[in-house]
């Protein structure tokens, strides 16, 4: 039978119209349940006041059947009898439109034609023969039955987790690591349903298998992410079930965080601090003191293993009283475990931070003492909170001294505005502007016999940087002119120009440069640039002179094909 046939019409016919009303109610409100079809069979189950039995017969003249409700007694076609047969209508309706979809679309609709004995036997030859799917539907099975045993599941972490492989090839570790996937995400599902204990050890177990495989796996392309990724936060889930008093919770913490696992785990205690009870927060940075505590105040001497355990007991303890604003329990931490310059100054500047001025210049001049030679970087840092220091003290001309031995080592933009701010905001008599432009003028015409040319590069640089924040393009222009400057304040000082007659020089010069590189990528800057100054272009006289440019270019680099090639496919306009 066609199962258009099974109309809403041939439906009233069979039932009436009061119980085909009723029937369709039932069928969608969800009242058809555990219904199948064998042969020409279907056969139901119905909700009502009670479970009643449909058996329906498809036939080359239309449906029949009963149910066991006492409207029908087996015999004739009731409400239930209805909501199955548009139960079934519906399903070869959903049928019909995966026949015609893609292939997934008729596996789908393959399978929903066989019966369950059918099905059962199609998965077992699956799982049969593919051993991630035996595992996977393994732990399913034992799960559902009951029977979930922690050390079963710890064979199978030890089977799907091998170790001393020695796999180096990407191929080898991705193979390695999509299997071990398969388990760690049943793992994931299991796990819970074990006690809290149980379910630690397990994870604490894996997590130790795969940091020993690790060992001879060189797993640089990252394959392991998504199992550790599971188990990082399987291990915060199931420390977020443990009901263990704060101290042993804080111990077992501690022992995983510094008893030479700490790799293997999330950022303790940052990762789980939404888990643990304040209680369990503060025995946890209890324990860390006390391990600080019990170490003797040598880390300036303390080899770098030593030293870096100390900044890890140290940092969560700092992050905490930072954030408790506690500048004597931050000063102390400090104090126990300054081992180089910028421990002192990063205390200085907590200090001052904190508005403690009469504590800065101590802990100033113990950085002096661990300053290493040639450590410029902490050297500067100081002197910048020297001048913070002079400042606040009101020793302005001091402090204009200091930052303008700073802009002479540095030559950077931004110091050299931090002096012109302080100068203009203390009215200092020193002119600090014209002070920078004649010491970097005498760098470049006067340079010593000692000077590195790098330096006297720099110096040209510098000048032209402020000549551009100080808006003087006439001087800039003059200087670029003169002197050879780094390709992007040279773009900058074109851009900045008001005139394309200005621009065209310095755009020549740009080009130049890029295509002298003589690669593919300075060829395609210099076009590029060549296309944003045409576009920029306003007289006739501007256009002629742009022609005449290319016209250089082309003459200057016909060696250069390539070059010579993409120019005249971005202007093929000008070439003849």
């Amino acid at each position: 039978m066609d199962e258009t046939l099974i109309s809403d019409s041939q439906l009233t016919m069979l039932a009436g119209d009061a119980a085909f009303a009723r029937g369709v109610q039932y069928y969608q409100q969800g009242m058809v349940i555990n219904w199948d079809k064998s042969g020409a069979i279907i056969s139901a189950e119905v909700e009502g006041s009670e479970l009643y039995h449909v058996a329906l017969k498809l036939t080359k003249r239309g449906l029949t059947g009963g149910c066991s409700c006492p409207a029908s007694e087996g015999i004739d076609f009731c409400k239930h009898c209805v909501a199955v047969a548009l139960a079934y209508r519906a399903e070869q309706a959903k049928q019909a439109q995966l026949v015609e979809g893609d292939t997934s679309d008729r596996i789908h609709a393959y399978l929903e034609t066989l019966d369950k004995p059918s099905l059962v036997e199609a998965l077992l030859s699956l799982i049969e023969n593919d051993p991630v799917l035996h595992q996977q539907w393994s732990l399913k099975a034992d799960a559902a039955l009951g029977v979930l045993d922690h050390k079963a599941l710890k064979k199978r972490i030890t089977a799907a987790l091998p170790i001393n492989r020695g796999l180096f090839r990407y191929s080898q570790v991705s193979h390695y690591f999509s299997k071990a996937e398969a388990v760690i995400e049943q793992l994931a599902e299991q796990v819970p349903q074990l006690t809290a204990e149980q379910s630690l050890a397990l994870v604490d177990y894996a997590l130790a298998r795969m940091g020993k495989a690790l060992e001879t796996i060189d797993d640089s392309g990252g394959f392991r992410f998504h199992c550790e990724h599971l188990l990082h936060t399987l291990h915060i889930q199931t420390v977020q079930r443990l009901d263990w008093p704060a101290d042993k919770l804080a111990g077992y913490l501690y022992e995983k965080s510094f008893g030479g696992e700490e790799d293997r785990y999330p950022p303790i205690p940052d990762a789980y601090l939404d888990v643990l009870s304040q209680a369990s927060q503060d025995a946890y940075h209890e324990r860390l003191q006390q391990a600080l505590d019990a170490l003797p105040n040598q880390a300036a001497t303390m080899e770098w293993e030593d030293r870096y355990r100390l900044i890890r007991l140290r940092d969560p303890l700092l992050k905490r009283a930072k954030a408790a604003g506690d500048l004597p329990a931050i000063l102390a931490l400090y104090q126990k475990t300054i081992s180089d310059e910028k421990d002192c100054l990063e205390a200085a500047e907590q200090c001052i931070e904190y508005e403690a001025w009469d504590q800065v210049e101590a802990w100033l001049t113990y950085a002096a003492k661990c300053e290493k030679q040639n450590d410029y970087h902490w050297r500067l840092e100081r002197n910048r909170l020297e001048i913070r220091l002079k400042l606040h003290r009101g020793e302005t001309d001091a402090a204009a001294e200091q930052q303008w031995g700073i802009y002479q080592h540095t030559q950077q933009l931004e110091d050299y505005r931090q002096l012109v701010a302080l100068m203009e905001a203390h009215d200092l008599v020193v002119d600090y502007r014209q002070r920078a432009c004649d010491w970097l003028l005498k760098c470049i015409t006067q340079p010593s016999k000692k000077m590195p040319f790098y330096q006297s590069q720099q110096a040209k640089d510098s000048l032209l940087e402020i000549y551009l924040h100080e808006g003087r393009l006439d001087d800039a222009q003059a200087l670029c002119t003169e002197h050879p400057v780094s390709a992007h304040l040279l773009y900058q000082l074109a851009k900045a120009l008001p005139s394309p007659d200005a621009r065209l020089p310095l755009y020549l010069r740009l080009v130049r440069l890029y295509v002298e590189q003589t690669n593919k990528q300075g060829y395609r800057q210099g076009i590029a640039l060549l296309k944003e100054l045409k576009k920029s272009l306003e007289t006739p006289a501007q256009y002629t002179a742009f022609a005449h440019m290319l016209t250089q270019l082309r003459s200057e680099f016909k060696a250069k094909r390539n070059f010579i090639k993409w120019l005249n496919e971005a202007f093929p306009d000008t070439h003849k």
